[in-house]
Formats: structure tokens, C-alpha cells, sequence
């Protein structure tokens, strides 16, 4: 009986975890989080001009969409990315092979780092204290860019869904897709630190 009762409980705590897991499964709305972002940035700029000393807390904070731990819903064009541990493994709303979902991750997580690094190099770069502020300005353009990329891509993807075969037409055009125009030297440096990071652990 004290056997039965053990494994009776070990049954009822793991249902109890799993259900508590599913509820505290995050849902974002990317459009939302895309506005913030930009728009933050661009207040900040506006204020420029009358801080006369940019402390971290005046900056904008730099947030990732996509490249986040845990399990994430990121809602987006009416489609529902499922992130687990920064990568996407399902979009609810379109049947995907895994490898059209790795092409979706290159581009999307690829895109996502780079617009944070950005981000973060311009904040990095005002509070250097340089009063050459050309390096932070060509970093928030840039910022700006990627973001736009970031978004055009999942509006592209969000079209070719509304197919009469969404796989189909999905995975067709992924096989066509070309490489984003983006500076491919920055992102080595992303690469580098991240590897660096994760050596250093």
C-alpha cells in the first residue's frame, strides 16, 4: 500500500508540474514588442540633445523577439511562432517540415540577434562618451533595418500562408529564399562573443 501511495503522489506532482508548466508558457505580441522598440529608440534620440550626460538608465533597452530561454508563444501577422529555448519549433498555424523550420530559424533568430547587438552597440557607443556620435547613429539605422527585415520576412511568410496549400507554398518559396541583406562581418563578431560567452562558462 505505502508503494502504491508513493507512486500515486509521484503521478499527482508530476501532472500537478506539467500543468503549472503550460500555464506559464509566456505569449508575446511581436507587432507590439517590433513598436516599443522602435519607438523608444527614436524618443531617445529626440532627447539627445538635451542630456547633457547619458547616464544607462536614459538608454533604450535592447530585448530580443525571438532568442529567448524558456518556452514562448510570439504572436505575429495571425501567426503563433512556439519558441523553446531560442528556437522555433512549430508555427501553429502552418504544417512545417524541419528543414523549412531551419530555414525560418536562420533567418528569423539570425535577424533577432543582430538587431539587439545593434542595439546594444549603440548604447554601448553613448556611453563611451565620444562626441562623435556617427559610429552610434550608423548603428541605429541599422537597428531600424534589420528590424524592418525582421518584420517584412514574417509578413512574407504570413502571405504565402494564406495559400490554398500553405505547406506547399511555404516550403516552396523558403527553398527560393536568398540570403538577407545584412552585414555578414557584424554578425561574425555576434558569433564570436557568443562563442566566447559560452567557452567561458
Amino acid at each position: 500500500m505505502r508503494i502504491k501511495s508513493a507512486l500515486l503522489l509521484i503521478l499527482s506532482l508530476s501532472v500537478s508540474l506539467y500543468v503549472k508548466a503550460q500555464n506559464e508558457v509566456i505569449t508575446t505580441d511581436a507587432n507590439i514588442t517590433i513598436k516599443n522598440l522602435v519607438g523608444n529608440r527614436i524618443n531617445f534620440n529626440k532627447t539627445l540633445i538635451k542630456l547633457r550626460e547619458i547616464q544607462p538608465a536614459d538608454l533604450p533597452k535592447s530585448q530580443y523577439i525571438f532568442n529567448q530561454p524558456g518556452t514562448h508563444i510570439i504572436n505575429f501577422e495571425n501567426l503563433n511562432f512556439t519558441v523553446e529555448n531560442r528556437k522555433i519549433v512549430s508555427i501553429a498555424e502552418i504544417p512545417l517540415s524541419n528543414a523549412a523550420l531551419n530555414i525560418i530559424n536562420e533567418r528569423l533568430i539570425v535577424l533577432d540577434k543582430m538587431q539587439y547587438a545593434y542595439s546594444e552597440s549603440s548604447n554601448l557607443e553613448y556611453l563611451s562618451g565620444v562626441k562623435d556620435r556617427r559610429v552610434a547613429f550608423n548603428n541605429d539605422r541599422q537597428f531600424f533595418s534589420v528590424l524592418k527585415s525582421l518584420k517584412s520576412t514574417i509578413t512574407e511568410i504570413s502571405t504565402l500562408a494564406k495559400g490554398d496549400d500553405q505547406k506547399a507554398s511555404v516550403e516552396n518559396a523558403l527553398a527560393k529564399w536568398k540570403q538577407p541583406h545584412i552585414d555578414w562581418q557584424f554578425f561574425s563578431q555576434i558569433v564570436v562573443k557568443e562563442t566566447q560567452s559560452t567557452l567561458g562558462k
